[in-house]
């Protein structure tokens, strides 16, 4: 393979995004229609025409995309594309942060991971006030919404949790310990990263100046679903850095997360000098499907500006089928899918696209009394799983032994052993100055068992033998682990320590596996995708950007479920909505089945003060010539809700059971 090749195989609208002499881009690339090709093409490129591959800087948002990016370019390019980068937003922070740390006020410090701020959490909020303040995760998640959003407190209070406003004194308070344990402690958190890079590229000229010695071209993959923290990170780099962005603004579904929708919309406005391209042609779905994902899009307010068309041309018609409740309707997907497995359709080629892993449950139930396989994808990380993060714990404290939440951890592991005890013999644990001296000391506790505290002794000459330190640890905990997890699956739990252990097949410390995998874990749904199994996929929309399958179901497309009842009245929240759908109709090949029941019927659709109509229920004015519909039950066509008349009375809404 050659440049030439790559080249030769993008269509008109690719090839030119990927040759483009603009200093800066933005290509809006739409659902199915080449993204990834687009970059790998644009990066090629860039280094045949002479620019050092080392000096370009590809972010994402996951590791396995990363990887993907730069394997291919490799293909094309072989040895020419020798030290391209390409990395998540916090992987290319932390290797500047350890390549220059005086330049950023920092000497030695330790990551902590969500786990770990949970803990702070915890110890800060106390037990006693739990009337008045959010529990610790919704703390936690608080802090990071505000930091990533770069808002006030008492903002982020408004849009996240309005119901704690008169407690914002107590929760400043909170999160001022937090910040001051973390300053105490050397912590840097998942956002310090970000905000401390970028609050040193605002402020100094010169560090900027390193910067863009280091990778003269960005690339910047999945741009709807940076946040304005993120945005932060490029702005002082514009006219200094050449910036190649793509992304799909139909895709951006993250506002929870602090994505900032307006970091795509307005980026010609923030790059007055940006070319701005569009992606069309679609080589995933079939035109049914897409008209239907159309369709959608143009009922927005918002200019969406792009209407895919299939390369692969026309197909069967998406279909919709109405049911009299939740029951019905996920016992007639498991009949469908046994069915279709009947007729010598493998299970791999269905996926099913649910809002949540709570909206699952009447489908694994029909699942489980079916016998069909399947597995749940909802986003959960290996290295975030709670025994895996035990394991975890063991391998912290031997790589940095004043690491105190890896002791609380590892300590309340074992029986006998509390909260209160835990902490008082951490502190004593972290004041000693010498390995054996702590080793001594949790043996005349007692309560550690013996192969552990040995164990414990050769991890801390073993670090730089990973694998080996991984099975130790296994063998120093699993007695204790089994005992803890007895009742939570544990013969499933186990098999993840062997996963663990290949992750750390590519590393040569053990503090450099710690800081990659905390900093970013893996997501079990990637090893599970790697996995040929002949199962049914169930996956949260969420979850599902980026993937694809031959056969797609989208389940509950219900009044209060599309937009949610939780988002109904607020206009960017329920464009959101509209945007979770069009990610979930857009993973579809070949066949497009949607589901209903037919508990409501109708909404009315309201308007904000801005004169911007605010949709209630997506599929109100569904025109019947992009769907084949079937209702499961006898009802009068006036009550399916796809007649174009709007009825006399305005619907309630029920009980959000999400």
């Amino acid at each position: 393979m050659s440049l030439d090749t790559l080249i030769a195989e993008l269509n008109p609208q690719q090839k030119q995004a990927a040759t483009t002499t603009a200093a800066h881009c933005l290509v809006l690339a739409g659902a199915g229609c080449g993204k990834t090709k687009t970059i790998v093409a644009r990066a090629a490129y860039l280094i045949a025409q002479g620019t050092p591959a080392n000096q370009i800087q590809i972010l994402t948002f996951t590791r396995r995309a990363a990887s993907e990016i730069v394997t291919r370019v490799e293909q094309y390019l072989g040895a020419a594309a020798q030290g391209l980068r390409a990395s998540t937003f916090h992987t290319f922070c932390m290797y500047l942060l350890r390549r220059n740390p005086q330049a950023f006020g920092l000497t030695q410090f330790s990551i902590i991971d969500r786990d770990d701020q949970l803990m702070m959490f915890r110890l800060l909020r106390g037990k006693g006030r739990d009337n008045i303040l959010p529990k610790a995760a919704q703390l936690c998640d608080l802090y990071s919404f505000a930091r990533n959003t770069r808002i006030k407190l008492s903002e982020a209070l408004v849009q996240q949790l309005p119901e704690a406003l008169p407690y914002q004194a107590e929760i400043a308070e909170v999160m001022r310990q937090y910040e001051q344990r973390k300053q105490e402690r050397n912590y840097l958190d998942y956002d310090d990263i970000l905000a401390i890079v970028a609050g040193h590229l605002q402020q100094s000229p010169a560090l900027v100046d390193w910067v863009s010695r280091l990778c003269s071209v960005m690339l910047v993959d999945e741009m709807q679903d940076t946040n304005p923290l993120q945005w932060s990170l490029l702005e002082p780099l514009i006219g200094r850095v050449q910036l190649f962005c793509v992304g799909d603004d139909a895709q951006s579904i993250y506002g929870f997360r602090g994505a900032d929708f307006e970091n795509i919309h307005h980026f010609k406005t923030r790059v007055p000098d940006a070319q701005v391209l569009t992606l069309e042609q679609n080589y995933r779905s079939t035109q049914e499907i897409l008209d239907l994902s159309n369709w959608l899009l143009k009922n927005s307010p918002i200019e969406y500006n792009k209407q895919l068309s299939a390369h692969r041309g026309a197909g069967q018609k998406p279909h919709l089928h109405v049911f009299p409740n939740e029951f019905e309707e996920a016992n007639w997907i498991a009949q469908d899918l046994k069915q279709r497995y009947q007729q010598d359709t493998a299970w791999n080629q269905h996926m099913v696209l649910v809002r949540s892993s709570y909206a699952a449950r009447y489908l694994e139930s029909a699942f489980i009394k079916m016998a069909i396989p399947y597995r749940f994808i909802g986003g959960t990380k290996l290295l975030e799983a709670a025994h895996v993060k035990d394991l975890l714990s063991l391998l912290r404290v031997a790589a940095n032994p004043q690491d105190d939440i890896a002791w609380m951890r590892f300590l309340t592991l074992w029986n006998g052993v509390g909260d209160v005890g835990a902490s008082r013999l951490t502190s004593e644990l972290i004041a000693l100055d010498s390995l054996e001296a702590r080793c001594a000391r949790l043996e005349l506790h007692g309560k550690v068992s013996p192969a552990a505290i040995l164990i414990l002794k050769q991890l801390s000459i073993l670090q730089h033998e990973v694998q080996q330190c991984i099975g130790l640890a296994v063998d120093a905990l699993t007695e204790q682990l089994a005992q803890n997890y007895q009742n939570q699956d544990w013969a499933r739990r186990v098999k993840d320590f062997d996963l663990v252990k290949q992750l750390a097949q590519k590393h040569g410390a053990l503090g450099e596996f710690l800081e990659e995998y905390v900093l970013e874990p893996i997501s079990v749904s990637e090893v599970e995708r790697a996995s040929d199994q002949d199962v049914v996929t169930l996956i949260t929309v969420h979850s599902a950007k980026g993937t694809e399958q031959q056969v797609c179901y989208v389940p509950h497309l219900t009044v209060n479920q599309y937009p949610h009842a939780r988002a109904q009245g607020d206009f960017d929240a329920v464009e959101e909505e509209r945007r979770v759908l069009y990610v979930a109709l857009t993973r579809a090949k070949n066949e497009l089945i949607l589901t209903k029941q037919d508990l409501n019927h109708w909404a009315y659709d309201q308007t904000d003060e801005l004169g911007r109509k605010i949709s209630s229920y997506f599929l109100n004015d569904l025109p019947l010539s992009l769907v084949n519909v079937e209702a499961h039950k006898r009802i009068p066509a006036a009550q399916t809700g796809f007649s174009q008349k709007k009825p006399p009375t305005r619907i309630t809404f029920g009980l959000d059971f999400d």
